[in-house]
């Protein structure tokens, strides 16, 4: 029962820090569209063609989607990406690392949001 609970504390902290990110990325982009298009485009369609370029997919445990992957240890994604390209497979930080990734994902994102809007003319 502790690994079910301790998944379900994992998976609720990516879901408050996705909640901070989503926040920012709403206060960045004045459209509420515009913005759930950005956040879920880049998680669901740029981080897995990033992947597919050699390379490229070294990067993949210090992007948004693969902090969440070693947080919630769910490496399906990475390893069927790296099997289908011939690759090595993607090597995640640990859980912990990935939780303070993510924070710092979204801290990034809640500064931005508070900065950049505090310069835009109201005029």
């Amino acid at each position: 029962m502790g690994t079910v609970s301790g998944l379900l504390a994992r998976i609720g902290v990516a879901m408050v820090v996705y909640t901070l990110i989503g926040v920012g990325m709403g206060a960045l982009l004045r459209d509420q569209a515009i913005a759930l298009v950005v956040v879920i485009g880049y998680l669901y369609m740029g981080e897995p063609m990033l992947m597919l370029i050699p390379g490229v997919n070294a990067l993949y445990p210090v992007l948004p989607g693969g902090a969440t992957a070693s947080l919630t240890d769910f490496t399906y994604l990475a390893d069927a990406i790296s099997q289908e390209v011939g690759s090595a497979s993607v090597t995640l930080l640990p859980p912990a690392a990935g939780a303070l990734l993510l924070l710092g994902y979204a801290l990034a994102a809640s500064l931005l949001a508070v900065v950049i809007p505090m310069r835009r003319d109201i005029t």
